[in-house]
């Protein structure tokens, strides 16, 4: 190999460190910063999860707190329920009651004004009888 080339290629060699250092020190810097970001998210991570642990278990007690009310009142919404069975049978007999005493009532009143309506006839029979 002649001087010359081996010159060029020393050159070159130079040219390429010159430009691969900076790189290589930007890449350092880059992967400490993402280092830091990690282990800084890590933590916050660690801390978050504690949290939602923490949360999690009050929620936890607190459905299980709502489930054993649910138990206490359910014979209390199945005693409501009979009440209001209980009080739909008493409305359809009312009804039938009513519906017996719409149709009778007319024809109860009709009697009893026919019984006075008798009654005041037989007076004027009566009353007419010794005018004779």
């Amino acid at each position: 190999m002649s001087p010359t080339a081996a010159w060029v290629l020393v050159a070159l060699f130079a040219v390429l460190v010159a430009v691969t250092v900076p790189v290589l020190l930007q890449l350092r810097k880059t992967l400490q910063a993402a280092e830091k970001t990690v282990e800084t998210t890590g933590q916050r991570l660690d801390a978050a999860l504690g949290e939602l642990t923490v949360t999690l278990t009050k929620v936890n007690r607190a459905a299980e707190e709502l489930e054993r009310g649910t138990q206490k009142i359910a014979p209390v919404f199945d005693a409501l329920h009979g009440l209001a069975e209980g009080f739909s049978k008493v409305r359809s007999s009312l009804t039938a009651v009513a519906a017996v005493g719409a149709s009778i009532g007319p024809m109860m009143v009709a009697g009893i004004r026919g019984l006075f309506a008798k009654d005041k006839d037989d007076e004027k029979d009566l009353a007419e009888e010794p005018k004779r």
